[in-house]
């Protein structure tokens, strides 16, 4: 299974909860940035992202990038959040592979996103600035590091 690893786009400091903070102009043009990279190397079977703003907005200027072809693909799920559980994500991961999903992109926080790569069993390998991604082919035992990319 291929597995993309994205942290969220740069986002505002301040709004009324950490849960409503939406990405800055520069989040919107790495979340693009990204997405564009991305789509010329994976079509994406599944998209896993959390509820917060700028994780949603981050898959929106993704999705564009896509030409909107990952929309019927993604699902909003909250244990992608800051607070989420990296083991919790590797035994969904694990169901949907079972089910052959072969590709699945995550767009998620700190630190989840590297306590994540870390369960996959690549701790300390990649260094998430804002909507840096790690591309990782995983197969249910052991992950290798494909790459890692920053933005801009």
């Amino acid at each position: 299974m291929k597995i993309v690893v994205m942290r969220h786009g740069e986002a505002e400091m301040l709004a009324n909860s950490d849960r409503e903070r939406p990405l800055t102009l520069r989040g919107q043009q790495q979340a693009t940035a990204q997405g564009t990279l991305l789509k010329t190397l994976v079509m994406f079977d599944k998209v896993l992202v959390s509820p917060y703003v700028r994780a949603q907005e981050t898959f929106q200027y993704v999705n564009q990038a896509y030409d909107g072809q990952l929309g019927d693909k993604m699902e909003t799920w909250s244990g992608v959040t800051p607070n989420g559980h990296a083991e919790t994500v590797v035994d969904y991961l694990t169901v949907l592979s079972e089910q052959n999903i072969q590709s699945v992109l995550l767009i998620s926080h700190l630190p989840l996103v590297g306590d994540i790569i870390g369960a996959l069993g690549l701790r300390y390998l990649v260094k998430f600035y804002p909507a840096t991604f790690a591309e990782i082919e995983w197969n249910q035992q052991v992950g290798k590091l494909l790459q890692s990319r920053d933005a801009f």
